[in-house]
């Protein structure tokens, strides 16, 4: 006769159980092989599943306003392949960046859709495309979540990099993306916050990732702390003037 299944007994703990390779745990990234676009980043790569940014999926960003936006996809725009397409930009993208960044102009498509219904036309349309990349920003009739889902959809039709920005209110509300994270920018340089990364089990509170400016960036100052100097407690000069503005010169 069979004993009954409570009195078998087993040598093995649950902690040993996990460590199997063929047990899948929610916060183990073991089985985890889509592709992804490596962010530039290393302390961004590290909480990222797959090591990168996830390719042919719905990547949504909240921030309040423009928050460095170049800052934190420029590395990865620099790795893929095809083209690069900027639906509705808050503001016209500065061409000199992008050259000395290395990224030719002739692959950079700016396209308007100011209109909801025009937008999530074209978003959806351009990321089944797999082009490189598609950067996008919401237009002030914000998309619902069905709406969104469609978005999400065309994305895992394409295997480029998807983006859209949303404002920092939207990070309240449902929505189907992959990743989602919210970014702010301080002093220091750009504050990452991973609050949704679908496969990834949750199980502590996320803590801010923050990305420090680029060197070119951190000779940068505001116009009107050009060529100030800074006093200590005795009041002597012990800083020296950060940049110089020089008179143009036509070539003899």
């Amino acid at each position: 006769m069979n004993e009954p299944y409570s009195s078998i007994s087993t040598p093995f703990s649950l902690e040993q159980l996990l460590l199997r390779e063929d047990v899948w745990v929610g916060h183990s990234r073991r089985f985890n092989t889509g592709v992804a676009v490596d962010t530039g980043y290393d302390a961004l790569n590290s909480e990222l599943l797959n090591g990168g940014w996830p390719a042919g999926s719905l990547i949504e960003v909240c921030q309040p306003g423009m928050q460095a936006e170049w800052q934190l996809f420029m590395p990865a725009l620099q790795e893929v392949q095809g083209l690069i397409v900027v639906l509705n930009p808050p503001a016209m993208p500065f061409a000199q960046a992008f050259i000395q960044a290395g990224i030719n102009l002739d692959r950079l498509i700016i396209v308007e859709a100011p209109d909801k219904s025009q937008f999530i036309a074209c978003f959806t349309e351009l990321v089944r495309a797999s082009i490189g990349a598609v950067l996008a920003w919401q237009p002030q009739d914000a998309p619902g979540y069905t709406e969104l889902r469609k978005c999400q959809l065309a994305a895992a039709e394409g295997q480029g990099l998807c983006v859209m920005f949303r404002p920092s209110g939207a990070q309240q509300q449902s929505s189907p993306a992959v990743l989602r994270l919210y970014a702010k920018a301080v002093a220091a340089g750009l504050e990452l916050t991973l609050f949704k990364q679908k496969g990834y089990l949750q199980l502590r509170q996320p803590r801010p990732i923050l990305l420090a400016l680029p060197e070119q960036w951190q000779a940068v100052l505001p116009y009107h702390a050009l060529n100030e100097r800074s006093e200590n407690s005795e009041g002597k000069e012990t800083g020296r003037p950060l940049a110089q503005v020089l008179p143009l010169r036509s070539n003899q």
